[in-house]
């Protein structure tokens, strides 16, 4: 990667008024990473000016009953209305369309200059929102869209590649039979939403991949995957531009998984993705924050994201090197590369 000749284009939004008592998805999230908006972690960073999304571009994904169902639970008050459980305030559906408003104007960029990286650092998640219903603290899917909204402008295929810990069932559910659109998950086995399953969507083999994973199995089988199965599958597919739902609920850290990965694995694995899409399709790449419920680990690992976007070795770290834990993983890399046609690099 060349050093600072590549811009990172940059949005936030912490939207704090879509916001509930204790629960995990709340505006402190983001909280340390205000400062950023005065002065960026690395020189590269271009922060960008957003609209919310129109209606329009979210029925890109979305069909108009989830969009009539949301306003209306909005008007509602501040509830939960979901299981996971997902909740809305008062103003919770703007939220939505700020985060996939805040995701298209990274994306338009990159493809309006037609090279650049981006992080949309936006809150709430998307990946868990199917066309038809909002779940997994998920209203709207902001990659999804994205990924859509790129598809339509002419940019040939794209790709997503899903490195949260939870399955992005919406993502998946929103291009079943779309052949512009591939979609592979990293995550965590038997847990939240349940789906992600190996055998999935064997109607889409080599476009569609679910790599379900074994908890506690650290840095050396994300690397592995990501060096076996996510690269090649990447070259085999040739996108004119990844996308990326950068989860970070897969640190060692993180509250509500335990799949054990590091700041420093979370690097690895974003300057592989940054060098692919160099290679692939003139750089372009986007980020688009999904989970991460430990707000110093959160701050820590974007920053990690962005120092690979940047070309940059240094990054915060406050918790260091993950316990020693180890998943032999070959099994499953040797059933994926044979299930999806991968060649070897």
């Amino acid at each position: 990667m060349t050093e600072n000749t590549t811009k990172i284009y940059c949005t936030f939004q912490d939207a704090p008024d879509h916001n509930y008592q204790g629960h995990p998805e709340r505006p402190q999230r983001l909280q340390p990473l205000r400062a950023w908006l005065d002065q960026p972690p690395y020189p590269e960073v271009q922060w960008l000016d957003f609209a919310p999304a129109r209606e329009n571009e979210a029925a890109l994904v979305h069909n108009q009953a989830l969009l009539a169902f949301l306003q209306s639970a909005c008007q509602q008050g501040s509830h939960e209305f979901e299981p996971s459980p997902s909740y809305v305030t008062p103003a919770s559906y703007q939220a939505a369309l700020g985060a996939v408003g805040a995701t298209l104007a990274v994306s338009r960029k990159i493809l309006s200059m037609g090279k650049g990286h981006g992080f949309a650092i936006v809150r709430p998640p998307g990946h868990h929102a199917e066309p038809d219903a909002s779940m997994g603290f998920c209203l709207l899917n902001n990659i999804a869209i994205a990924a859509a909204d790129a598809v339509a402008s002419g940019v040939g295929k794209a790709a997503i590649v899903d490195f949260d810990a939870h399955h992005g069932n919406g993502t998946q559910a929103a291009f079943w039979n779309t052949a512009e659109v591939g979609y592979l998950s990293t995550h965590e086995d038997y847990i939240y939403p349940g789906s992600g399953r190996i055998s999935e969507a064997s109607h889409a083999r080599g476009r569609i991949i679910n790599i379900p994973l074994p908890s506690f199995c650290g840095n050396l089988a994300f690397t592995a995957i990501f060096e076996q199965v996510v690269l090649p599958w990447l070259r085999a597919y040739q996108p004119g531009m990844i996308f990326v739902s950068a989860g970070f609920d897969a640190h060692f850290s993180d509250p509500l998984t335990t799949l054990t990965l590091d700041t420093a694995g979370y690097y690895q694995l974003s300057k592989m993705l940054a060098d692919m899409a160099d290679e692939l399709c003139d750089g372009r790449i986007m980020f688009v924050l999904e989970g991460g419920y430990d707000p110093r680990a959160l701050k820590d690992n974007i920053q990690a994201c962005l120092a690979a976007l940047g070309g940059h070795e240094q990054f915060e770290d406050s918790y260091g090197k993950a316990p020693d834990q180890h998943r032999d993983v070959n099994a499953l890399i040797q059933d994926l590369r044979k299930r999806h046609s991968l060649q070897e690099d």
